[in-house]
């Protein structure tokens, strides 16, 4: 790379320079120790202060709760029907969390929380050993306190834990192109198998697609088909993940092919289900809030991705590799598969936010202008100002009942306050940009994350919980004061089930019997209804109206 062009792109970090010095003892206790509580204070942020979000958390939740009720830990059911959306992975980390916290809303959401911190220090560890400890700490930062990966690690579902085994499975993949071992190959393929536990095929498939590319395009065929042929690799992949495939397809036989790999996997790429449909540039434009507060450090290490052919800046590790090729083509594989793919989502996006967090930690640098980076803090807040006043004219657009129920409760927590809060969080981040300029403008975008942070778990969360899941979780207290079975009528909110501790039937009521549902989908000329929050509804089936009998008609009696 030439002096000119370095001039333009901004200043390189310094390489790291190798501790040869230092014991493996000593560079243990280097380690930063105060990230520990830095990560835990991101990550466990009021874990336990907003209820289960429905559908995905309530459905997890649910079918790992379900799995105690029913004594089987291999074939997962939503209430009373099969779910094949997931492998079991998620479910049995879910179930180890509650067996030994019983059934809390954070237990259901801790296997999340740990896997963001294993995610962060994964991605320290790796920028530690091929870049400086001053970057693996800015990385790790990075990651825990934007905004997608924050998220992600707070939601009780298995993306946060497939992130975790994608990331550290491609952080090896690079690392055993420098340091070739087998059993690095070993730690790899049983990543690997982890992952498909978690996800399915997702966690080989880009992988491999990552691995084929970088190492093709870097001169290491023979190190590539060593290790897509290592044997005893794939015997572990399959001794760990094909287990569980075979007992529940012994179970379920095509169902389970049916429901999970054609279904869950092959429709999702072909199909938008659900509606989650988007154009080739969704993910482009969604990607600066997945990565928020640091949109304008996101924009400003752009130009690095001319590494991606000519290298680092003309350094080059012993094998002419560079690691900036490595992490662009791990992003770019990610942005264009699931770009091409039907269904979209914006947390599948972050599969390929792991490198973009390295990159930006790596030129952080690079972002001298504070008004960039002030540019998508002040959105994100504004947005969330504003919100009180959309509430209306999102509600009128509705037309679901839950949909515009929740609206209505919107309003009683997306308020005036809530705005006051969200411009004033939105005045403190700008300060902290503009003020503290002592500060890099990419540390003070740290700062600023610790504010998003703090805004979203212990305000916007919350506020967006109480709006759409308080009258679930009011119709289980209350059912469970009946102590009755409950029958659920054509309703897909399984937190209740959850809070109620108990699966429910999908079936029509019999006479007595009390039923959970939806006012829109219950004839209730026909039911007493015992309790109402909004749409939600607890009713009893009433027995039919006896038919009144009419007094015969006299005939009339005439004399002749």
């Amino acid at each position: 790379m030439s002096r000119n062009s370095m001039t333009t792109l901004g200043p390189r970090p310094p390489h790291r320079t190798p501790e040869t010095t230092k014991t493996p003892l000593m560079r243990k206790l280097n380690f930063p120790w105060w990230l520990l509580p830095a990560l835990a204070g991101l990550f466990f942020l009021n874990l336990n202060g907003f209820l289960l979000f429905d559908h995905d958390e309530g459905a997890f939740s649910e079918a790992t709760r379900g799995m105690f009720e029913r004594g089987d830990f291999i074939t997962t059911y939503l209430n009373d029907r099969l779910r094949f959306d997931k492998p079991i992975l998620i479910y049995w980390l879910q179930a180890a969390s509650i067996y030994v916290f019983d059934i809390e809303v954070w237990a259901f959401r801790l296997p999340s929380a740990l896997a963001g911190i294993l995610w962060s220090l994964a991605i320290f560890f790796f920028a530690r050993r091929y870049l400086n400890e001053a970057t693996a700490t800015a990385a790790a930062l990075m990651a825990a306190s934007a905004l997608g990966i924050n998220a992600i690690a707070h939601v009780a579902t298995a993306d946060a834990v497939l992130n975790m085994f994608l990331a550290t499975t491609l952080l090896c993949i690079y690392h055993y192109s420098q340091s070739p071992s087998n059993r690095l190959l070993l730690a790899i393929y049983a990543l690997m198998a982890l992952g498909t536990l978690t996800k399915g095929p997702v966690a080989v498939a880009i992988p491999l697609l990552v691995a084929c590319l970088y190492y093709l395009s870097s001169g290491l065929k023979p190190q590539l088909l060593k290790a897509l042929f290592y044997f005893p690799g794939w015997a572990l992949y399959l001794a760990i993940a094909a287990p569980w495939y075979v007992l529940i397809y012994l179970d379920q036989g095509q169902a389970f092919i049916d429901g999970f790999f054609l279904k869950h996997n092959v429709n999702r790429f072909k199909n938008a289900m659900e509606g989650h449909d988007g154009g080739l540039l969704f993910y482009p434009l969604v990607l600066p809030f997945v990565l928020a507060p640091f949109g304008g450090l996101l924009i400003r290490i752009l130009p690095s991705i001319k590494h991606i052919r000519h290298g680092d800046g003309g350094d080059s590790d012993n094998n002419g590799q560079t690691l900036d090729r490595f992490l662009w083509i791990w992003f770019l594989v990610v942005l264009v598969l699931f770009s091409v793919a039907s269904t979209k989502l914006p947390h599948y996006i972050l599969y390929g936010c792991t490198p973009l967090v390295i990159l930006m930690a790596r030129y952080r640098h690079w972002l001298s202008s504070r008004w960039l980076a002030a540019v998508f803090p002040t959105l994100f807040f504004a947005l969330l100002a504003a919100l009180p006043s959309l509430v209306p004219s999102i509600e009128a657009s509705l037309t679901n009942p839950i949909e515009v129920a929740v609206a209505q409760r919107a309003a009683e927590y997306i308020n005036q306050e809530f705005a006051m809060l969200a411009a004033g969080a939105g005045v403190l981040s700008l300060l902290l940009i503009f003020a503290l300029r002592r500060l890099a403008p990419w540390l003070t975008l740290v700062l600023v994350g610790g504010v998003q942070a703090l805004f979203v778990w212990l305000v916007l969360a919350p506020a967006a919980s109480e709006a759409q899941q308080r009258p679930v979780w009011e119709a289980a207290q209350f059912a469970r004061l009946l102590n009755e079975p409950i029958v659920t009528q054509s309703i897909d909110m399984p937190s209740f089930n959850v809070y109620l501790n108990r699966v429910t039937e999908r079936r029509g009521l019999e006479v007595g019997e009390v039923g959970y549902g939806r006012e829109d989908r219950i004839d209730i000329d026909h039911f007493e209804t015992l309790f109402q929050s909004g749409p939600i509804m607890l009713v009893r089936r009433l027995p039919p109206p006896t038919p009144t009998l009419e007094a015969p008609a006299q005939s009339e009696v005439t004399d002749e």
